[in-house]
């Protein structure tokens, strides 16, 4: 009795751990979160000036950051890391909290991992990132608008702008996607595990951090479409850019959310 009983809760555990594969597979991240995450209220405490920390944004500046951000928190982003490092505390012992754009966001934990090489001993991350911010406390603060400079004459560009400047409209986007693919170059600007996580075909894979260095040497023979996961790097990317290769008139972004299937296939919404 005893022998069968034990057979029946080993079966039981089998199909139990059966049935939550499909979810722990779909949980997968394709980056690697950082080990001390916190929520928004220890963030609130350091705003608030109850705990001595500071909050740094692992987002974009132009992007993100300058659109609206956690109040007195500094932008530090994760591809400017290297050259703004200076920015973090003389006190290696210090409360440093990053944030990004969400729980699919890998900005902060790579900006945490990199300040713990740094020998940062006190470091969170803040993984639900300002999205759940402006849920629970509202929309932050946006950076001040500098003085409007002179206009260029409009250029007119090959395809169909959306909302934000530089980005393609959706529509533009997935017609060049399903019927003129080799008209464009797509470079997919995640990390290279992202990346390899599914992108498209014929996309080739610069991170943000790597694009400065190799902006002088890219050719600009082809409509240049930056691609990543949520808008944010790609917008990164695409401003980077404007300021680099100037020359480059044809390059947009992917200002939305995406993600990719099996074969190809993709999923693209609006941003958060």
């Amino acid at each position: 009795m005893k022998k069968l009983a034990k057979e029946m809760f080993l079966a039981l555990v089998a199909i139990s751990l059966l049935t939550a594969m499909p979810v722990m597979a779909a949980e997968k991240k394709t980056f690697t979160p950082y080990n001390a995450i916190v929520e928004a209220d220890v963030v609130k405490g350091i705003v608030d000036g109850k705990t001595v920390g500071i909050v740094i944004d692992a987002r974009p500046k132009v992007k993100k950051y300058d659109k609206g951000h956690i109040p007195g928190s500094l932008s530090m982003p994760t591809s400017q890391f290297k050259k703004m490092k200076g920015l973090l505390p003389a006190d290696k012992g210090a409360l440093i909290v990053f944030y990004c754009g969400g729980l699919k966001c890998a900005l902060s934990h790579k900006n945490a991992y990199k300040s713990e090489k740094l020998g940062y001993t006190n470091v969170k991350v803040f993984a639900k990132g300002y999205p759940n911010w402006k849920k629970a406390y509202g929309a932050g603060p946006k950076a001040a608008k500098k003085a409007a400079p002179k206009k260029k004459a409009a250029v007119k560009k090959k395809y169909k702008a959306a909302k934000e400047e530089g980005s393609i409209a959706f529509y533009e986007f997935n017609n060049i996607v399903k019927n003129a693919p080799d008209n464009v170059l797509f470079v997919d600007v995640r990390d290279p595990k992202e990346f390899k996580s599914g992108s498209f075909k014929n996309a080739v894979n610069i991170p943000t951090e790597e694009l400065e260095m190799k902006l002088a040497s890219m050719k600009a023979d082809k409509p240049i479409i930056y691609v990543c996961g949520t808008g944010a790097r790609s917008g990164e990317a695409y401003y980077m850019t404007l300021d680099k290769r100037p020359d480059i008139v044809e390059v947009y972004y992917v200002d939305g959310e995406m993600s990719w299937g099996k074969g190809g296939t993709y999923k693209l919404d609006p941003p958060k």
